[in-house]
C-alpha cells in the first residue's frame, strides 16, 4: 500500500507520530547564493533558442535581449526586470520593494518629481495600460509599451529605465507623500482571497521566509520606514548583475544594442554584492496534515497537496518531455473533475490540478477544488477518490488521445501564428523565460519537437509520472470556508479516512463520437454583395435573410473571429426580472440536444472551436475565435445552438449553485457592490441590471428561459461578422452552408421602444449609503454626473476626452497632492440603446474617515475644469494617448469585429469608425470646457458612498 493511500488509514490514529510509523522529516535548507552567473538558460541546454532574439551582457553584468517584431507595426516594448523581490526585504523593510516601485515614478536625478508620468503621456503612453510596474516575491519589473518606435521615443524610454536603475532620488518628503497611496493599494488588495492565500502559504511553507513576505508588506512599515531603509534595498538589489533589459518591436536591433551600451555601460553596483535571501528551512516528509481558514466572505476552497523534494533540472529536451507527461496527467484529472461538475448535482463549482515548484524548496502537485460551503466534505471525498482512482487504475488511452489532440492543435496554431506574435507579449515572454530558467524557443521548434516525441507520450508514461508525484507522499489538506467548522482539522481527517474506506472503480472508457450537426439544409444564395471600399470590407445578404459582414486582415496569422448577432438582448420581454441574466449564464452550459457541454469537449478535441454567448443591452451574440481550417466546425457549432439547443437542467443547477458564491464575493468589496447594486440604482431601479437575489433566482424556471430565447433563436434576424486571416470565398461558403441553410429569418424585429426608457436617479443632498462586507477601514466615494447618449458621436468624443483630462487632474490631486488613493476610477458611459442616457463617473477608494474630503477634492477638480483651468499640456497629454490607442486598435481583429458587427442593421456604426481620428484631432480645449459647463454640474450629480456594513447591519 503506498504512503498516499496509507495516510488515510493511519490518519485517525493517535500514535501516528509517536509510534514511529512515519519517516523522519527531511529539512531542506537554502544557502545564501549571489546571483552573478551570466549564463543564459540556452547556453547549457540542447534546446535551440528563438534565433531572432539577440542576447547580450554588458561588462557590468546587465543582461539584455532584443527582438525585431512588427505586430502591431511601428510600436515597441521595453522591460527592465530584476531577479529579486519582496523576499529580499529585512523585517524592517517589509513592503519597501513594492514601495520603491512606486517611487520610481516620483522623481530621479534628471526627472523632477511628478514629471515622469507626464513625460510619458506627452509621448502618447497612458499610465496603467502602457506605463506600469510590478513587484513579486522574487521579481521586480518595469514596463513601457511605446505607441511609436521612433528614435526619440525609444531613447526616452531607455533614459527613464536608466533613471530607474540607479537614479531614483527616494526623497524623504516624497516618500511621506506616497505612504497613503501605498496604504490605499493595501486596502484594495486586502480581500478574502488574499488573506486565504497568505494563510495557505503559511500552512504549506512553515519555517520559511515566504509567508512573511507578502509584497504589499506591513502597514506599520509602510507608515514609518525611513529613507535609509529604502536606500539599503535600492542600492544593494537594483544592481546590473540582477537586471535584464528587453526591447522588442519595430526596431533596428544593432542600433538598439548600441543605445543600450551607451546608456547602461557605466551603471555600477556595490563592490560587494548582497547574496540572495536565506529562505529558511522547509521540512519535507510531513505526516498527514490539515489546516483551516475562516472568513465570512471567502469561497469554500480545498487544496490537497503532494509535496516532494525539489530537484534542479536544466531546461532541455528530456526535461520538457517529462514535464509533458506531468502536465498531461494534471489535465486529464482536471478533465475528470469537469465531467463531475457538469452533472449539475455535484458539490464542485471549480476544479484544477497542477504541479509547480515552490521557490526551489519543494515540488508540489495540487488538487484545488471550490465547492458550496455546506458540501465541502463531499468535495474532499471526490478529491481523495479521484486521485486514488488515478493511482490505482491510471488514465485511459481515450483520455490521453483527447488531450494530445488539444495539445497538438495548440502547438500547431502557435507555430502558424508565430509571425504575428505581439510585441508586448514577446517582451514579457522573453524576460519570463529568463526568470523561470527556461529557454525561450520558437513555436515552430516546439511543434517540431512535439511531433518527434509524440510516440513516446504513452498512457504508461503519463501514469508513471502521476504516480511518481502522488505515490508514497502524505497529503497536506487545507480548507477555507465562509462557515465556521468546529474542530476542522479532525473533521478533515475523518472525512479523508471515511472516503478511503470506499472502493473506487476504474474510470468509464469512452469512444470518440462525431459531431451530430453538420448538415442544416440547402445552402443559401447570395442576393446582394456590397463593397465598403473605404473600410475595406464586404457586406452580403443571403436569400434566407441572413446578413454577412466580411473583412480579411493580416493582423494575426491563422486567426479568424466569428460573431453572430440576433434579437434584442435585454430589451426582449420576459415574464420576470433576471431571466436574461440566467439565460446568459446557462445557455451554452446546457450543451446541445445530442451533446452535453461536457461531451462537446471530447467531440471537438483537436479543433480550435468554442462558443461564448452574451446577452447585451440590445442584442444576443454567439462568438468564437478559430482558424481557417476550423471555420466550418466553428460555424457548425454556432448554427447547432440555433437549431438544437440542449436546455439541460444541469446548466441551470450549476448557476444556482454558484450564484450565492458570486453574490458573497461581490459584497466583499466596494467594487463588487457597484456591480451588484449601483448598476441598477444608476438606472432608477431597472431590474435588468445588478445581480439577482437568491429569491429572484429561485423564482425563475428553466421553462421561462426556454420561452424567452426560443422565438429569438427561431426567427430573429441574424447578422454574421467574420474577420481575419481567411479569404472571402471560404468564409462566405461556410456561412451559406450553415447559418445560410436555416429557414428564412424575419426581415424585421420589434424595437421595443417602451423598454428603451431608462432614467438617471434624482440628485440628493447627501450621498446614498451602501454597505460592503470587507475590511472595516475601506470606503469608496462615487460621483455620477448625467450626460447624454452616444448618438452625437462628436459630442460623445468630447465627453471621452473630458474624462481623460479629468483623470489626469484627479491623479495629480488625489494621488500626488492629497495621497488619498492609489488611483481614482474615471469612466464615461454613453448609451447607444437608451436615448438621452449616459453618465461620467469618478470612484475613489479611500479610508472611511476621508470620504468627505475625497468628495470635496473631486468636486474641486470638476470646478477647475468648468472654470476653464485646462492647460495646453494637460490637453495634449490626455489626447495623444487616445490617438495613439486608436492607431493601435486599427491593427486589431477584436476592435474591428466590435464595430463591424451589426453594421448592416446599424449603418451609423461605420460613420463612428470613419470619424474617429478626425473628431479627436478637431476637439479644442474650449469644447471640453463647454462640455464641462453642460455636464459637471454639482447640483445634478448623484453620489453613493460604499462603506463597511455596521455590526448590527
Amino acid at each position: 500500500m503506498n504512503a498516499f493511500r496509507m495516510a488515510v488509514v493511519t490518519a485517525g490514529l493517535a500514535c501516528l507520530a509517536a509510534c514511529g510509523s512515519q519517516p523522519e522529516p527531511t529539512p531542506v535548507q537554502t544557502d545564501p547564493v549571489v546571483t552573478v552567473d551570466p549564463v543564459w538558460p540556452h547556453d547549457v541546454s540542447d534546446l535551440e533558442p528563438d534565433p531572432a532574439v539577440h542576447y547580450g551582457q554588458l561588462e557590468n553584468g546587465m543582461r539584455y535581449a532584443i527582438l525585431a517584431n512588427d505586430t502591431p507595426p511601428n510600436v515597441a516594448s521595453v522591460r527592465l526586470v530584476f531577479n529579486i523581490g519582496s523576499l529580499a526585504e529585512s523585517e524592517e523593510q517589509r513592503g519597501l520593494a513594492h514601495f520603491i516601485e512606486h517611487m520610481a515614478f516620483n522623481g530621479s536625478q534628471n526627472v523632477p518629481e511628478g514629471e515622469m508620468v507626464a513625460l510619458l503621456e506627452r509621448y502618447g503612453l497612458q499610465f496603467g495600460p502602457d506605463t506600469n510596474a510590478f513587484t513579486g516575491y522574487d521579481t521586480v519589473g518595469y514596463q513601457l509599451d511605446l505607441p511609436e518606435a521612433d528614435d526619440d521615443t525609444l531613447d526616452t524610454a531607455l533614459f527613464l529605465m536608466r533613471e530607474t536603475a540607479d537614479g531614483l532620488l527616494l526623497d524623504a518628503d516624497a516618500i511621506d507623500r506616497e505612504r497613503n497611496v501605498i496604504l490605499s493599494e493595501e486596502r484594495v488588495r486586502n480581500t478574502p482571497i488574499r488573506r486565504w492565500n497568505n494563510a495557505l502559504t503559511r500552512f504549506r511553507m512553515p519555517g520559511t521566509l515566504i509567508p512573511d513576505r507578502d509584497p504589499i508588506g506591513l502597514v506599520e512599515v509602510v507608515e514609518t520606514a525611513q529613507r535609509d531603509a529604502f536606500l539599503d534595498y535600492y542600492e544593494n538589489y537594483y544592481v546590473p548583475q540582477r537586471a535584464m533589459l528587453v526591447v522588442t518591436g519595430s526596431i533596428d536591433p544593432e542600433a538598439v544594442e548600441a543605445r543600450i551600451e551607451e546608456k547602461f555601460a557605466d551603471w555600477n553596483g556595490p563592490e560587494t554584492l548582497r547574496p540572495d535571501p536565506d529562505l529558511g528551512t522547509l521540512t519535507l516528509g510531513r505526516p498527514f496534515s490539515s489546516g483551516f481558514f475562516y472568513d465570512p466572505e471567502i469561497f469554500t476552497i480545498l487544496t490537497v497537496d503532494a509535496v516532494r523534494p525539489y530537484e534542479a533540472r536544466p531546461d532541455n529536451a528530456a526535461t520538457r518531455l517529462e514535464t509533458a507527461y506531468s502536465e498531461l496527467g494534471d489535465v486529464i484529472l482536471s478533465r475528470r473533475f469537469d465531467t463531475i461538475m457538469s452533472s449539475g448535482t455535484s458539490p464542485l463549482l471549480q476544479a484544477q490540478v497542477s504541479t509547480t515548484d515552490d521557490y526551489e524548496l519543494a515540488e508540489r502537485s495540487t488538487v484545488l477544488l471550490v465547492s458550496t460551503p455546506d458540501r465541502w466534505q463531499e468535495a474532499l471525498e471526490l478529491a481523495e477518490q479521484e486521485v486514488r482512482r488515478a493511482l490505482i487504475h491510471g488514465f485511459t488511452q481515450a483520455e490521453l488521445d483527447e488531450q494530445l489532440a488539444n495539445l497538438r492543435t495548440g502547438m500547431r496554431n502557435a507555430a502558424e501564428r508565430s509571425g504575428t506574435r505581439t510585441t508586448d507579449g514577446l517582451a514579457d515572454a522573453i524576460w519570463s523565460a529568463w526568470r523561470g530558467d527556461r529557454v525561450f524557443t520558437h513555436p515552430e521548434a516546439m511543434l517540431e519537437r512535439f511531433l518527434i516525441n509524440e510516440d513516446r507520450i504513452t498512457v504508461d508514461a503519463v501514469n508513471a509520472s502521476f504516480r511518481a508525484r502522488w505515490d508514497n507522499v502524505e497529503p497536506l489538506i487545507f480548507l477555507s470556508n465562509s462557515q465556521e467548522v468546529e474542530d476542522a482539522q479532525s473533521q478533515i481527517r475523518d472525512v479523508w479516512v471515511q472516503s478511503y474506506s470506499q472502493s473506487v472503480e476504474p474510470p468509464e472508457d469512452f469512444s470518440s463520437v462525431e459531431f451530430a450537426y453538420q448538415e442544416f439544409g440547402e445552402p443559401a444564395e447570395v442576393v446582394t454583395r456590397t463593397e465598403i471600399e473605404d473600410l475595406d470590407y464586404v457586406q452580403f445578404e443571403l436569400d434566407n435573410g441572413v446578413r454577412v459582414n466580411f473583412k480579411q486582415t493580416d493582423f494575426r496569422d491563422e486567426q479568424v473571429r466569428v460573431r453572430v448577432d440576433f434579437g434584442r438582448g435585454k430589451l426582449e420581454p420576459s415574464v420576470r426580472p433576471y431571466v436574461d441574466e440566467l439565460a446568459g449564464a446557462i445557455f451554452t452550459a446546457s450543451g446541445l440536444e445530442a451533446h452535453s457541454a461536457d461531451e462537446l469537449s471530447s467531440v471537438l478535441a483537436g479543433q480550435q472551436v468554442g462558443v461564448d454567448f452574451s446577452v447585451g443591452a440590445d442584442n444576443f451574440s454567439l462568438s468564437g475565435i478559430t482558424t481557417p481550417t476550423d471555420l466550418d466546425s466553428q460555424l457548425n457549432l454556432i448554427t447547432a445552438y440555433f437549431t438544437h439547443p440542449g436546455w439541460r437542467p444541469e446548466g441551470f443547477s450549476q448557476f444556482a449553485s454558484i450564484a450565492p458564491e458570486i453574490r458573497r464575493n461581490l459584497y466583499g468589496s466596494p467594487g463588487g457592490v457597484i456591480q451588484a447594486e449601483v448598476s441598477r440604482l444608476l438606472r432608477s431601479g431597472d431590474m435588468r441590471y445588478g445581480f439577482p437575489s437568491a429569491e429572484q433566482i429561485e423564482a425563475i424556471s428553466l421553462d421561462e428561459i426556454i420561452a424567452y430565447l426560443t422565438p429569438v433563436l427561431a426567427e430573429a434576424p441574424i447578422e454574421v461578422t467574420i474577420l481575419g486571416d481567411v479569404d472571402e470565398a471560404t468564409a462566405l461558403a461556410a456561412v451559406q452552408r450553415t447559418l445560410g441553410a436555416l429557414p428564412k429569418r424575419s426581415t424585421a424585429w420589434p424595437m421595443y421602444e417602451s423598454r428603451r426608457q431608462v432614467s438617471f436617479p434624482a440628485p440628493a443632498a447627501e450621498p446614498v449609503e451602501l454597505y460592503h462586507n470587507g475590511v472595516d477601514y475601506q470606503g469608496m466615494a462615487n460621483i455620477y454626473w448625467p450626460t447624454r447618449d452616444a448618438f452625437d458621436t462628436r459630442e460623445a468624443r468630447e465627453i471621452a476626452l473630458l474624462r481623460a483630462v479629468f483623470d489626469l487632474k484627479l491623479t495629480q490631486r488625489l494621488r500626488e497632492q492629497e495621497g488619498f488613493t492609489y488611483s481614482a476610477a474615471v469612466d464615461d458611459t454613453l448609451s447607444y440603446v437608451f436615448p438621452d442616457y449616459g453618465y461620467l463617473w469618478v470612484g475613489v477608494d479611500v479610508q472611511i474617515n476621508n470620504l468627505d474630503a475625497a468628495y470635496q477634492a473631486v468636486e474641486d477638480v470638476a470646478a477647475e475644469i468648468v472654470a476653464g483651468q485646462i492647460s495646453e499640456d494637460e490637453f495634449l497629454r490626455a489626447r495623444r494617448p487616445i490617438l495613439e490607442g486608436i492607431e493601435e486598435r486599427f491593427e486589431s481583429n477584436g476592435w474591428w469585429l466590435a464595430w463591424l458587427a451589426r453594421s448592416q442593421a446599424q449603418p451609423q456604426r461605420l460613420d463612428i469608425v470613419r470619424t474617429l481620428v478626425e473628431d479627436y484631432q478637431a476637439i479644442e480645449i474650449a469644447d471640453l470646457v463647454e462640455a464641462a459647463e453642460t455636464y459637471l454640474d454639482p447640483d445634478r450629480a448623484w453620489r453613493v458612498s460604499i462603506v463597511p456594513r455596521p455590526e448590527d447591519g
